[in-house]
């Protein structure tokens, strides 16, 4: 039997009550390392190549590599400084000493019979070594080999009115792909044989109380002006922190508790979603709980998968995000982050239900994440997937609720602005539910009295008959010691049975709150509390009188 601070208990301390607090030798956090560009093995793991900007770096890298390995079976024939830094010097350190003109001229004398350039060819050259696109133009010129030899090659290939190419940063096809290999998947994602992920199984409930209105809303205290106002603050913001300083504010209307919104936060805390290659996530826009309203024992036991950062006083338990891109923004990288977002919350809040307890997957959704992109508000939910073994950790699915084009008129305003809203609060009844459930399951050891017939409390039965009514989840696999009254009595009527159930249970083991670690904290599922009464004193085959009950 394994009490839930991780002790095996032996037949000669169970019916010793739990030690303090202070007794208990808490280990030492581990420290999370989250790369800041994906590692190599990260493209070495993808299921399918992926041709992008950050591949295309890699592959550079390793050039560079392997051209540097080669670099050193030359003799060195001089020992003065320069021969010995020219020996050693890459064709593309080479390549990049020459200015834009004589990258061209190289060329040309190699059309003509001149050096080989096969070790640099394909090398990619940085942007900052992109400059002096007139003296490029003018050598073009000069040489006559194009009419038009006035444009750049960058000009003459850009569309009229457009901007540079947008950098995807971490967030591109590659980050997709690594995502849905390791069961991460986007909405409305299809597997391979065509079938579709499941969708949660309340997904209506969750669209009705988004569709709630709001008395903030209502014509006589939102007006024309106020739409006005908003239209114009989003149509001045040009960039991403610009619509998270001006705009989203508007949609939000009263933050509440500021204690438990943050951001620009980077999750460096959690634990790795996949293999380790992944950098952190780093929502525009989140909210949580104060860490003081979770018991400090489940706070320790549920660090990397509730709590996103180190800095201590940050809402921990997210289950609610909003990625944000300005007008100049990619909403593919949005989905992305919000799909990442998505993913960690669920976890986070799947993690406190499981506190103490074997994993839950009762396909639903208590998460969810937000996009804004261009005028336009997405709502997301993610939810757990069961895994395909017990080894497997779980799979994550988003699934798209609704969408609002907040900039087309007052009343989409309202209803889009009214989802928002309503979605803070939807999200906070299910993180302060899932952090009563864990709270409860941390009090139960220390809450063991000697047994008594009386029935529960006012207090518990009213905490479990909310928890029930609200989710619709049947909590019993982890309330087994809330018993009725004729279940306590039957215990000391029929010893015999109790002592088998307990031989049986005794063989039972609790999982851990991710299924991935088998030997890490293993919490208490059910309490003995036969033997507990047993050991203060009851006698079997009697009932307890009024002294034993007291």
């Amino acid at each position: 039997m394994v009490d839930q601070r991780g002790r095996l208990l032996s037949p000669t301390n169970r019916t010793k009550r739990p030690r303090l607090d202070a007794d208990i030798h808490i280990p030492k956090k581990r420290k999370l390392n989250h790369p800041s560009v994906p590692p190599p093995q990260f493209w070495d793991n993808l299921s399918e190549p992926v041709l992008t900007r950050n591949a295309l770096r890699e592959l550079d890298r390793r050039n560079s590599i392997r051209d540097q390995s080669r670099t050193h079976t030359i003799h060195r024939r001089y020992n003065t400084r320069s021969a010995s830094l020219a020996a050693h010097r890459t064709p593309t350190q080479t390549l990049l000493q020459l200015s834009p003109t004589g990258r061209v001229q190289l060329k040309l004398s190699a059309r003509h019979g001149g050096p080989d350039l096969q070790d640099v060819r394909g090398v990619w050259i940085p942007s900052e070594y992109h400059g002096h696109n007139l003296e490029m133009s003018r050598s073009q010129s000069s040489l006559g080999r194009r009419k038009r030899g006035s444009q750049s090659a960058s000009e003459s290939n850009a569309t009229p009115g457009t901007t540079t190419t947008r950098s995807t940063g971490p967030y591109d096809r590659a980050f997709h792909q690594h995502l849905i290999d390791h069961h991460i998947y986007p909405p409305r994602y299809e597997y391979p044989n065509g079938d579709r992920v499941t969708k949660p199984e309340n997904i209506e409930d969750i669209r009705k109380a988004l569709a709630q209105p709001r008395k903030s809303l209502s014509p006589s205290r939102f007006s024309e002006e106020e739409f006005e106002k908003f239209e114009r603050a989003d149509a001045h913001a040009t960039t991403e922190s610009r619509v998270v300083a001006t705009v989203i504010p508007l949609i939000e209307g009263d933050t509440g508790d500021l204690r438990a919104v943050a951001s620009d936060v980077a999750f460096t805390n959690l634990e790795h979603l996949t293999d380790g290659s992944l950098v952190c996530a780093k929502p525009d826009l989140y909210y949580g709980t104060r860490p003081e309203q979770l018991k400090k024992e489940a706070r320790e036991a549920l660090s990397n998968f509730i709590i996103p950062s180190t800095q201590d006083d940050l809402p921990i338990a997210p289950n609610n995000f909003l990625e944000v891109k300005g007008p100049d923004g990619s909403l593919s990288v949005a989905t992305r982050q919000a799909t990442y977002d998505g993913a960690l919350g669920s976890r986070a809040i799947h993690a406190l239900q499981s506190y103490g307890t074997e994993q839950i997957h009762d396909n639903k959704a208590y998460t969810l994440t937000w996009t804004y992109h261009g005028g336009h508000l997405k709502a997301y939910t993610s939810h757990p997937i069961p895994p395909s073994t017990p080894e497997m950790p779980s799979g994550y699915a988003m699934t798209q609720l609704k969408g609002w084009s907040m900039t087309s008129d007052v009343e989409t305003f309202r209803q889009g602005a009214a989802a928002y809203r309503n979605g803070k609060d939807w999200a906070k009844q299910q993180r302060d539910e899932a952090i009563a459930q864990a709270n409860m399951i941390t009090l139960l050891p220390a809450a063991v009295q000697p047994l008594h017939t009386g029935a529960p409390s006012e207090d518990a039965s009213e905490t479990t008959t909310s928890r029930t009514t609200s989710n619709d989840i049947s909590l019993t696999s982890h309330q087994t010691t809330d018993m009725s009254e004729d279940e306590l009595s039957l215990d000391f009527i029929h010893p015999p049975k109790r002592s088998r159930s307990l031989k049986k249970k005794k063989h039972d083991s609790a999982m851990n709150v991710h299924g991935q670690d088998p030997s890490g904290k293993r919490l208490l599922h059910e309490v003995n509390l036969g033997v507990i009464s047993e050991g203060k004193g009851a006698v079997r085959g009697r009932k307890p009188n009024k002294k034993d009950t007291s």
